[in-house]
């Protein structure tokens, strides 16, 4: 049973798509799978993820600059500050986008196998490609497998998921990794800073989501849930509580938990299936799961 309480944030009630902040972006349309926070506006990525749209206040959502009718389809975003990377498929072979809201900056590969890109607090990107960890587009002669990768604040430590779903560190400096948990099926860890004190939150295949000490492995559920979104200027995860009747989703909520486990409620709004919850600027935005439209979240 995990503990509601009143958390050091407002409530949150969740307004359609016609509302004032949505309106800003000057973006009516439907059919989003994901978003992402992006230098001062959003990454929204259409079902299918065949293209990325950039969203930015007062100004038409256009495409990232990229032929996307050359491609198959793409990774989730990442950003840091005003750059953003992205992987491709095009043709067969998967590349690495480092872009900025008005053009390509690099183009990584081409590549057999190519990892999500991440950013660290520093602005490096890493990915990984055809079985090697890669740092600013140069291969460190790390041989690692795993999609997606994290790595902490400081450089040193790179967090992923092995094939039997436990969670792995990796010691940047020798190469070496180890198994640090292995309590859930994990997928998608990702290093946070609270308070100055690095952890790793990790997603799990059993519908948790859990909070790993880098230093021992130990494992705390902190809520049950998925899509978890680190609001760092609160330091709380906000995540979607979702229901379906096995074919889609009926229902979806937004929710807040601190890294204590304190965890509440932030909309209630039967008629809107809000996951994917992101924070730009001190507002949360969420995408509705049945149309896939852009959903706003403000202060009640």
């Amino acid at each position: 049973m995990y503990i509601m309480t009143a958390l050091s944030v407002l409530a949150l009630s969740s307004v359609p798509a016609t509302d004032s902040e949505l309106r800003e972006f000057q973006y009516n349309g439907s059919g989003l799978a994901l978003i992402a926070p992006f230098n001062s506006g959003m990454i929204a990525v259409p079902r299918g993820y065949g293209s990325a749209l950039y969203l930015e206040r007062g100004n038409t959502a256009r495409c990232i600059p990229w032929s996307w009718d050359e491609s198959r389809c793409c990774s989730a975003p990442s950003s840091h500050g005003n750059s953003a990377a992205i992987c491709i498929n095009n043709s067969g072979s998967d590349y690495i986008l480092l872009f900025s809201p008005d053009s390509i900056l690099e183009i990584y590969g081409p590549f057999i196998k190519g990892g999500r890109p991440v950013f660290d607090s520093l602005g490096n990107l890493w990915f990984t490609s055809d079985g090697f960890l890669h740092k600013n587009g140069i291969s460190t002669g790390i041989e690692l497998e795993s999609h997606t990768v994290s790595v902490d604040p400081s450089g040193n430590w790179v967090a992923f998921c092995d094939r039997n779903d436990r969670i792995c560190i990796l010691d940047i400096a020798d190469g070496e990794s180890s198994v640090l948990a292995s309590d859930y099926r994990f997928y998608n860890p990702v290093f946070l800073t609270c308070e100055g004190i690095p952890v790793i939150v990790s997603q799990t295949l059993e519908g948790e989501i859990v909070k790993v000490s880098p230093a021992d492995g130990a494992c705390t559920s902190l809520a049950e849930g998925s899509q978890p979104f680190w609001w760092k200027e609160r330091e709380v995860i906000l995540y979607s509580v979702t229901s379906d009747d096995g074919h889609m989703i009926t229902s979806g909520e937004i929710w807040i938990v601190s890294l204590d486990g304190l965890s509440r409620q932030i909309t209630f709004s039967p008629g809107i299936h809000e996951i994917h919850p992101i924070v730009l600027d001190g507002t949360v935005f969420a995408i509705e799961a049945i149309n896939g439209s852009l959903v706003a979240v403000r202060d009640r």
